[in-house]
């Protein structure tokens, strides 16, 4: 059993035997962030699955200084060596273990840069999705994406789904009518939509995911709610 938190947005919790993962920790300038101090207090490894700050968000400070290993894709990985942070950089197909812990890099169809002091806006490699295999469960992380046909390939690759955490707001991402195609393609157990009513333009109702999905179990949870799987 895995346990997984649902901070906001897309950040999420995952607790496992072997150490404890946070993804996409864009917490402190989140208005809706729910978490306990706590939460951030014992993070073996970080994953951004790209640079926008609603995703890298507090990255480095969770991470400077700190016996944190944060993953991502090779030019992430890069530009945050120069704050000190430990890293790993991935590239798509590729694998890294880190205490019995596996984590995988695949793509994602979206951008990922920062803004820089002076507005300037620094691209920073490609956008990316993860899977992790830990305490013999598998979960899918789809970063910011819409639907893409080689999702299949993903189950594949890695085995049977445990859970897919799915954005759903559309706008910047994939909507629900995609996220429902994302389920037929990627085929998890259990789905927790993310990605929606953090800001006005991706409004959406995930208990249409619910009602309209077929062959997985949708959880809808507030930020700040967890389930094991």
């Amino acid at each position: 059993m895995v346990y997984v938190k649902w901070i906001g947005h897309a950040c999420f919790l995952i607790k496992s035997t072997y150490g404890n993962i946070l993804i996409d920790p864009f917490i402190k300038q989140n208005p809706k962030a729910k978490y306990e101090k706590s939460d951030l207090e014992d993070i073996d490894i970080i994953l951004v699955t790209h640079a926008h700050s609603d995703h890298l968000g507090d990255t480095i400070q969770l991470a400077e200084n700190k016996n944190v290993k944060v993953i991502s894709v090779f030019e992430i990985a890069k530009y945050l060596e120069k704050f000190g942070i430990r890293t790993v950089g991935l590239n798509f197909g590729g694998k890294t273990v880190h205490n019995n812990i596996e984590i995988y890099l695949f793509p994602a169809v979206h951008t990922s840069s920062i803004i820089d002091n002076r507005d300037n806006i620094l691209w920073l490699g490609n956008p990316g999705s993860f899977v992790i295999k830990v305490d013999d469960r598998t979960i899918y992380h789809a970063g910011d994406t819409m639907v893409f046909e080689d999702m299949k390939l993903i189950p594949r690759i890695v085995g049977d789904i445990d859970l897919a955490l799915l954005p759903i707001g559309g706008h910047y991402t994939m909507d629900i009518n995609q996220a429902l195609i994302a389920i037929e393609y990627l085929k998890p157990k259990n789905v927790i939509p993310m990605h929606y009513n953090t800001f006005y333009a991706i409004e959406a109702n995930p208990k249409i995911l619910k009602e309209k999905a077929k062959n997985t179990n949708v959880i809808i949870l507030n930020p700040g709610e967890a389930v094991e799987i």
